[in-house]
This record gives structure tokens, C-alpha cells and sequence, in this order.
């Protein structure tokens, strides 16, 4: 599976042909009957697009046959399937073929012809999938992971650099204490007592205690890079764990239970739950910046081709699309910087808004998708500048 990332966008985004299609497929991660789902809907797609290189580009049936066969071979290719995420992104680029399996769930299939590849399906694994730390509180080990919606892989914490286990500090204060007392027998029988022999109010002391000395190793490390963090484990820790640390990216609520090596995948979704929630109030930050550039001149939200000769051009620093928009199809002339806005997809046209959505993602902005309900004027597309024009 390819890992994508802005660098693989920006290589699409630059990408032109004489013949550029682009597939969306929903796809299923497990299935009982070889993918046959997923088959069909490419497999469906796969004929409307031959009709339409016969209609728009003015192909003989077996050239359209011929120009959709590197897709086509795929739906004999079992071992090919068994590998889905959410959704499947087919590009075919004068006959040659790439594709991407990602982590975005879409309900329906899609299809474009082209002399560029569609690229709004992508950008919410770009934009959407924001980084987080999360932080598994356990007494025989700390574990600390680096999360992203797509993903989770921990990050190796070395034991002579933080303190990763209370277990194992007080395994050996107790044989010290045993060592001594039995030193001590000759002269008096004095025994020990470890740690753990105390009240429950002792024990949380000395777990507090623990948390001071590992978090003042291990915040240094987390500011080196500064994200969110989550944390998850048995519910008396956290509090204890939040008593003791500074770090200020800190978040509210955590994953509660008890969880094992084996439970990664379980503790990857339940954390995407509260972090994705943290992200969602991001969003709702952004549109308050929104309002106030608004107040400035410095926004857009009611004068769509204002707005996509300004994506374009590099001037939005922030686009917001709605979920359900229509598609704008036409061209852009660079050179008299001017939009022609047409009907209908001509196969040497393009969505005009997924250009310029592409356009922002590459002059680094961001791009998010919003309920239409959450629109800045109920519009279908709005943006803030870097500068006013």
C-alpha cells in the first residue's frame, strides 16, 4: 500500500494528459464473498466510463476498451482486493495506471474524464487526519503512540532516558529494602515493608510521585513537537497522571480500561473518537476566523469565481467546501486570468472547484468539508485571504 502524503499530491495535482481518468471506489476492509461488492462497483463504473470516452472523446468502442484495460485487469486480480481500506482512488493517465487505498469512508462511486486527475476525494486524508499523542497509562509500562485517523505506531521511549515502568522501580526498591533488612536481621531483626503494602491512599501518593518523576522526562520530549495528547488506561490513573503533568496540549477525557499489546487497534478508534472531536472544535475555531477576516475584507464566502481565480492564484489561505456542493465545470486561462464556466464535463474541461481546492492544498492552505447547515451564508464554497484583493 502507498503512504500518501502532500509530496504524492502535489505530483498529481502537477500531473496532466491527453486522457485522464479518475475512479472512486467505497470498498469494504473484510468481505466473505471475494470483494464481490467492490468488484461490481468498479466494474460498473469501469462500463459508464467507456461510454463516455465513445461520447466525449470520440473513441471506437475497442480503443475505450483498450484505454480502460489496466483498470479492467484488476478485477481479476483477487490477491488484489484483499487489501481494501475505505476507499479505492483508480487514476488511468494516458494508459498508465496508479492507485491508492485510503482510509475515507465515501458512500457512493464516482467517475471523471479529463486531461487532469480529480483530487477532492483525497484531501481529507491530507487535511482531516490531524496528528495526536496518545499515552497509555500503565504501571508495569508506559506506552506512547503517535496516532493520525489512519493510523497509530508507537514511539520507543528509552528506558535510561524516562522512567516507563512503576512496576519495575518498585520491584527494585523492594530488593533493596529486602537486602537490607536481611543485613539488619543479625543486629536486631528488622524486616521491610515494599511500596505496595500501604493504604490505598499511601499507594496513590507513591503512583503520584512516579508520574512527577516520569512526566519531567518525557514532556521535554513531547515539546520537541508539540501535538495533542490523549490519554487512556485505568480510570484512578488519569487524574493522578494530570495532577502531575505540565504539558500544555494536554486534552480532556480519555479511553478508559485496561489494555494489552493485543487491544492496539481497539485503542487506535476509541482514541480517533475524542481526538476527532478535538479536531472538530479546531474547525469550529477556524470559522470564527472566518468571521473576523470577514469584518476586515480579508474573506470570501458569496462570489464563488472571485473565489476560485484567488484559490488559483495562491491568494486563499483557507477554503471551506460544502459536503453536498455541485460540480462547476469549465477552464481557467492563466493567462487572462479568466473563467469560462460551462454545463457539463466536455472531457478537456474540469471541475473548476476541485482545481481550485487542489490549488490551496499545494500553495500549503487547507482545505475542510462542512455540513451545508455549517456554512459561512449557506454557501457552497468560502475562503479566507492572505491578503485582500
Amino acid at each position: 500500500m502507498k503512504i500518501f502524503n502532500n509530496q504524492h499530491f502535489k505530483k498529481l495535482h502537477e500531473t496532466t494528459g491527453n486522457t485522464v481518468l479518475s475512479f472512486f471506489v467505497p470498498t469494504n476492509r473484510h468481505s466473505s464473498d471475494g470483494y464481490k461488492a467492490d468488484k461490481i462497483h468498479l466494474k460498473n463504473l469501469l462500463g459508464k466510463a467507456q461510454e463516455e470516452l465513445v461520447k466525449l472523446k470520440g473513441m471506437e468502442e475497442k480503443d475505450a476498451r483498450e484505454t480502460l484495460k489496466p483498470a479492467s485487469a484488476l478485477l481479476e486480480d483477487y490477491d488484489f482486493w484483499k487489501y481494501n481500506a475505505d476507499l479505492l482512488a483508480i487514476y488511468i493517465i494516458d494508459g498508465d495506471l496508479e492507485y491508492l487505498r485510503l482510509p475515507i469512508p465515501q458512500k457512493e462511486s464516482a467517475y471523471f474524464i479529463g486531461q487532469r486527475p480529480f483530487l477532492l476525494p483525497l484531501i481529507p486524508e491530507l487535511n482531516d487526519d490531524g496528528l495526536y499523542y496518545l499515552l497509555l497509562l500503565n504501571l508495569d509500562r508506559i506506552r506512547l503512540f503517535e496516532a493520525k485517523r489512519s493510523s497509530i505506531y508507537e514511539i520507543e521511549l528509552d528506558q535510561e532516558e524516562v522512567a516507563v515502568s512503576f512496576t519495575d522501580e518498585e520491584e527494585e526498591m523492594e530488593n533493596v529494602g529486602n537486602l537490607q533488612a536481611q543485613s539488619n536481621v543479625g543486629d536486631g531483626g528488622a524486616t521491610y515493608h515494599g511500596h505496595g503494602d500501604g493504604s490505598d491512599e499511601e499507594k496513590k501518593v507513591t503512583i503520584l510521585n512516579y508520574f512527577h518523576r516520569m512526566t519531567n522526562m518525557l514532556e521535554p520530549k513531547l515539546n520537541q513537537r508539540p501535538l495533542p495528547l490523549f490519554l487512556a488506561g485505568v480510570d484512578y490513573l488519569i487524574p493522578l497522571f494530570r495532577e502531575a503533568s505540565k504539558y500544555n496540549h494536554l486534552q480532556k477525557g480519555h479511553v478508559s480500561g485496561a489494555f494489552s499489546g493485543e487491544d492496539i487497534k481497539t485503542l487506535h478508534k476509541k482514541s480517533w473518537e475524542l481526538a476527532s472531536r478535538h479536531f472538530d472544535e479546531n474547525r469550529e475555531g477556524r470559522m470564527e476566523e472566518f468571521n473576523l477576516k470577514k469584518a476586515k475584507s480579508l474573506a470570501i464566502d458569496n462570489d464563488s469565481a472571485k473565489l476560485i481565480k484567488a484559490s488559483i492564484s495562491g491568494g486563499v489561505d483557507m477554503l471551506f467546501l460544502s459536503t453536498d456542493h455541485e460540480h462547476k465545470w469549465g477552464t481557467f486561462n492563466e493567462e487572462q486570468y479568466k473563467l469560462n464556466f460551462e454545463d457539463c464535463p466536455t472531457g478537456k474541461n474540469h471541475c473548476l472547484i476541485d482545481l481550485a481546492a487542489s490549488h490551496v492544498v499545494n500553495n500549503g492552505g487547507k482545505v475542510y468539508f462542512l455540513p451545508a447547515d455549517k456554512m459561512p451564508a449557506e454557501s457552497q464554497m468560502a475562503g479566507t485571504l492572505r491578503y485582500e484583493i
